[in-house]
């Protein structure tokens, strides 16, 4: 297999300079002792304080890496701009399981926070989509000039929803005094009795297909990216893809560029126990007078 060396993908060096910083900040230090009397050494840095070794990735989610930090950079590049796992394999020249096992890192390591924070206002549509062994709860604020698209998707391991999984996932992600707006199923019947929303319907079997077709079509959207990029995704790993599909979305500064991702999902490592430098104390001397002699003769204490 080729590797092949592409103009848009940053050098070894570049990438290590980017990992330094995100991880351990301005200046290098030993993550055991916290010194910064630190040596560098065929890649590997050693603690001449504690004599500990360490090497960059090792306090990160990249640390047991088996494939350089090149390769690594040219698979996050691929994942970011949706690259399928064969074509990744031939670009990164590594094996299928290599590039899935680094799709789902990358995946893993993006900040859950940014969803679970996610508050949605104003004309809100929401809708669900049923699949075998699972089904997704959705919730869209409708689009506007200039600003990203906010979503909240909620994946059930069941083959149906009802009411309380609606009041759930709306006392989660919809702010009070919302305009909901749905396709009148019976789940979403007298919603405003259960949360403090403004419930507007459509039928579709009246051909009714204003108010909802942002949500309608985000449903053909997240299948189309699943089955371009993956081609197929278990149950147990759908979860985890349409997080993904709400990230792509919602905060695509994480799909830019390595570099920007690296800087976003590496947690900066906090310096342990770190040294204060101060002037060793000298030893204090003592003068005694020697018996019958005006000699002094120093003496420590």
């Amino acid at each position: 297999m080729a590797n092949y060396n592409l103009n848009q993908l940053p050098s070894e060096a570049q990438i290590r300079k980017t990992l330094r910083k995100a991880i351990f900040g301005k200046y290098m230090f030993c993550p055991h002792c916290g010194s910064r009397r630190v040596a560098v050494f065929e890649k590997r840095y050693h603690c001449k304080r504690c004599r500990k070794k360490f090497s960059l990735i090792s306090c990160s989610w990249l640390k047991g890496a088996k494939i350089s930090l090149a390769k690594i950079s040219c698979l996050l590049w691929c994942w970011q701009i949706k690259c399928p796992p064969d074509q990744a394999l031939a670009i990164a020249a590594v094996s299928l399981p290599t590039v899935r096992h680094w799709y789902d890192k990358f995946r893993d390591n993006l900040p859950p926070q940014l969803l679970e924070e996610m508050r949605l206002s104003g004309n809100v549509q929401a809708d669900e989509c049923y699949r075998r062994g699972y089904s997704i709860l959705g919730a869209k604020q409708e689009a506007m000039d200039g600003k990203p698209s906010r979503m909240a998707l909620v994946t059930l391991f069941k083959e149906s929803v009802d009411k309380n999984d609606v009041v759930t996932m709306l006392s989660q992600k919809v702010k009070p005094e919302s305009i909901l707006r749905t396709d009148g199923g019976s789940i979403y019947r007298k919603i405003e009795d259960w949360w403090p929303v403004s419930h507007e319907f459509e039928l579709h079997k009246k051909f009714e297909f204003a108010i909802t077709s942002e949500i309608e079509g985000l449903w053909g959207n997240l299948f189309t990216f699943i089955r371009r990029m993956y081609h197929h995704v278990t149950t147990a790993k759908i979860e985890g893809i349409v997080n993904e599909f709400c990230f792509r979305q919602c905060f695509q500064d994480y799909f830019h560029t390595p570099e920007k991702y690296f800087a976003l999902c590496l947690v900066k490592l906090a310096r342990k126990n770190p040294r204060k430098f101060s002037l060793r104390p000298q030893p204090e001397f003592g003068f005694i007078l020697k018996e019958k002699s005006f000699e002094f003769v120093p003496s420590c204490f």
